[in-house]
């Protein structure tokens, strides 16, 4: 019985253990694709391609290095799901099936992304209405006041993150789990997507459509999708525009905003 209790406890702890491994994972891919924006987008103002939204805003934060905030927010609240994947990975392991099913893969990350869009709006807008939320855990996300670059896009408190991705995401993982088989296809297509979509609204440029298209997996071709500019205005007035992905829910609302007064909508020569 003794050595017994002892294999368990052993195992969970090993459960634990490969949770904060994967929680570090997750930690570093997002550290990864901000990289990657940041030098992308870097490139294209350098030369000329792209301009930033709301020129009289001081660029410094832009040019800072990456904050260890982010990599710890989004690191630290993806350890409970890593930890449950890891304990049920013959599961996961047995029912992948490995595809290019790229139709569905896009299918399944146009749906996600609606659902956490609703979720998000939800979230979001309760950390912005109840204001000891949003001194606690929402307001350092905002301590940019516009001046955001694709290295913020995580930037703030842990349980900032942990709230509007963590229980949502557990679902999708509890979701994947339970199909009688699951495409690592989709989740590729699904993470690209949903990190594309983020660092373009915290960037601070006006991206043309052969950015975000791709950049988003065609997600943001969809009728009534945000642009980048969208969450950009959010970071410059609260009150507007607290979805993620799309705009619809902020319509419904009343809490949409199309343009501001900072935002330059066209540059001099620009048709």
């Amino acid at each position: 019985m003794g050595s017994s209790i002892g294999m368990d406890v052993g195992y969970m702890a090993l459960c634990a253990f490969m949770g904060v491994l994967g929680g570090m994972g997750v930690g570093v891919m997002h550290a990864s694709f901000e990289h990657l924006w940041y030098h992308f987008l870097d490139f294209l103002y350098r030369r000329g391609y792209i301009r930033r939204l709301a020129p009289s805003i001081p660029m410094t934060q832009w040019q800072s290095h990456y904050s260890k905030e982010s990599f710890w927010a989004t690191s630290i609240g993806p350890i409970p799901v890593s930890a449950a994947s890891f304990y049920l990975r013959k599961g996961f392991a047995s029912r992948c099936q490995l595809s290019g099913d790229i139709v569905g893969a896009l299918l399944f990350t146009w749906t996600v992304m609606v659902l956490h869009d609703a979720y998000f709006f939800a979230v979001h807008t309760l950390m912005h209405h109840v204001k000891a939320v949003y001194r606690r855990v929402h307001q350092w996300h905002h301590a940019t006041h516009g001046e955001v670059t694709v290295f913020s896009t995580a930037y703030g408190d842990i349980l900032d993150v942990a709230f509007t991705f963590g229980p949502f995401y557990s679902m999708v993982v509890a979701y994947i789990y339970y199909q009688p088989s699951w495409n690592p296809l989709h989740v590729v297509f699904l993470m690209w997507a949903v990190n594309g979509v983020d660092m373009m609204g915290h960037c601070g440029f006006k991206l043309p459509l052969w950015v975000y298209a791709p950049g988003s997996l065609g997600v943001l071709l969809t009728p009534w999708a945000q642009r980048p500019k969208h969450h950009f205005i959010h970071h410059l007035d609260p009150r507007y525009n607290r979805s993620l992905y799309f705009t619809w829910w902020d319509r419904i609302a009343g809490s949409f905003r199309e343009h501001h007064p900072r935002v330059v909508e066209q540059a001099p020569g620009e048709s």
